[in-house]
């Protein structure tokens, strides 16, 4: 890797240091690290960075003699302060020495990921658009190498040699249909797993939402789609690639991901070939098998594999294989291929099968059929409180590092007993974290939030408002303009917007959206 992506990390605070490295290390990132800014001021000096992190209270130099003397040899190097402690003197300070932008601690994945490349955006020549330190090449996933192509529900992410994460979807339910338009995220924008990415028409239903399968900010997306939408469905894992991700929560979500993996049992070369093929371009990893030795063998290792047996070429022996899966592999999940009459149909039957599909493979279902295979199972729905629901004015958590955060929610967005609301409480409580709800509406006067703030460690404040994205899309900010002084909340509140459904809340999100918004607001409040 050369020198051009390299960054620096200067903070007296390993735990920032070794944050930064391991964020972006995974985007292509060769990072060098120093807690000791006289150390770092030399590496600095000696080395060619393309971005240098840089704290502001540090106890050897502060942020602000650093710069002064970076300077004095480093003109161009672009900087970006990192602080727990912002104020207009120190920000127009460091601005004055060539400072590109702020962000405060403690700050997320996404929100140093998106300062970072803001600031090496607006630096990029011509020549370097779209390929600045990987995460920015904006090509269709290579099929032929080793990595792993992952799915989280049907969405799909492959990480790419240049560190960026492929992203698109496999979307069941639109057979012989036809996308007429698609909606992509925009290049910047942060987005996070399980909530919106995307959106696909097609004639007669409403919009589908793509969800995103991992969190990160977007680099590239795939403009050929906006002239040719329906290629989002006839090659969703080649050409249909929705957009490029620098990943910022892989570690964690990638375990939330899997693999699509197949056990293909089918005697007849020519037509195993074609099927192999046809599932390898959905995203399938495939092993094939012709009889039963193979298959009993296959069935011995471990992993969550569907078998599809094909009926037409194994003839009277296909149902007796599944009775195979179904006693070396009970929980397995079988899909029958099958031929238009088959004759069999009522023998594979009596066994446990998922899903009996007649030329799957000609008739455009495989989509569904993957879909059903893979789908995971559903635990029993928790038991809705009884009793009239009520408005939460407020939620109290004292979370695992033992701050105090308080989440301000707009009038109207959570109710005790149903939703969002319900779900963040479940969420707290299974985190074994103290929950204080506060029952009423929340006072949201820009006075009243700081004052409210002073009082805890951190005070979240969640609003619904339409920015234009697609509903259930979360934004973040750590920096929010109250048009008075914040005074001792500087740096202490966050504001997490999201994109309501049409009536203007939250009732109208899918299940899966709502779901995953709880996680993620959950997850704020118990990292702080």
């Amino acid at each position: 890797m050369s020198d051009s992506h390299a960054l620096l990390v200067v903070d007296d605070e390993e735990v920032i240091c070794q944050a930064c490295r391991r964020i972006f290390s995974r985007q292509g990132f060769k990072v060098d690290v120093n807690t000791d800014p006289r150390q770092g001021l030399a590496m600095a000096s000696e080395n060619s960075y393309e971005i240098i992190l840089l704290d502001i209270k540090m106890p050897a130099m502060d942020g602000i003699q650093f710069l002064e003397q970076l300077r004095q040899t480093s003109l161009e190097v672009p900087v970006l302060i990192i602080t727990g402690y912002p104020s207009i003197p120190n920000a127009a300070a460091a601005m004055r020495l060539g400072a590109c932008d702020y962000v405060t601690k403690p700050f997320t994945s996404e929100e140093i990921t998106s300062a970072v490349r803001r600031v090496l955006a607006t630096r990029q020549t011509p020549e370097q658009d779209g390929d600045s330190a990987g995460c920015g090449r904006a090509a269709p996933p290579d099929l032929t190498g080793e990595s792993q192509m992952l799915f989280w529900s049907d969405s799909w992410f492959r990480m790419e040699v240049d560190g960026s994460a492929c992203v698109g979807a496999v979307l069941p339910g639109l057979r012989e249909m036809t996308p007429t338009e698609i909606r992509l995220p925009r290049i910047g924008e942060v987005v996070y797993q399980g909530l919106p990415l995307a959106s696909i028409t097609v004639p007669g239903k409403p919009a589908i939402v793509v969800a995103s399968p991992v969190s990160g900010v977007v680099m590239a997306v795939n403009e050929n789609l906006v002239k040719h939408p329906e290629r989002s469905l006839a090659a969703p894992c080649g050409e249909g690639w929705i957009a490029h991700l620098c990943t910022t929560q892989y570690d964690r979500e990638a375990e939330q991901c899997g693999p699509r993996e197949i056990l293909l049992v089918n005697s007849d070369p020519a037509s195993a070939a074609e099927q192999l093929r046809k599932l390898t371009a959905l995203g399938c990893q495939v092993q094939q098998v012709s009889e039963r030795s193979s298959l009993s063998a296959a069935l011995q290792e471990p992993g969550g594999r569907v078998v599809f047996i094909d009926a037409p070429s194994l003839g009277d022996c296909g149902p007796e294989l599944v009775g195979v899966v179904n006693q070396y592999a009970p929980a397995t999940r079988v899909v029958v291929v099958a031929a238009a009459g088959c004759p069999r149909e009522t023998a594979y039957r009596k066994h446990r099968i998922l899903y009996y599909a007649v030329e799957p493979f000609t008739e455009g279902e495989l989509p569904d059929v993957l879909a059903a295979a893979f789908r995971p199972h559903e635990s029993p729905a928790a038991e809705r409180p009884r009793g009239a629901s009520e408005p939460i004015g407020g939620i109290t958590i004292t979370n695992r590092n033992g701050h105090r955060v308080h989440l301000i929610p707009a009038p109207g967005l959570l109710w005790r007993n149903e939703g969002l609301g319900l779900l963040i409480g479940q969420k707290l409580l299974a985190h074994s974290l103290p929950v204080v709800m506060t029952a009423g509406v929340a006072n949201l006067s820009p006075a009243h939030v700081l004052k409210t703030a002073t009082a805890y460690d951190t005070l979240m404040v969640l609003l619904a408002r339409d920015s234009g994205g697609l509903p259930g899309g979360l934004t973040r900010d750590t920096k929010p303009d109250f048009g008075i002084d914040a005074g001792d909340a500087t740096g202490k509140v966050t504001v997490l917007t999201v994109q309501p459904d049409a009536m203007g809340g939250f009732a109208g999100l899918d299940a899966r959206t709502t779901e995953a918004l709880a996680d993620h607001i959950v997850r704020e409040m118990a990292v702080y």
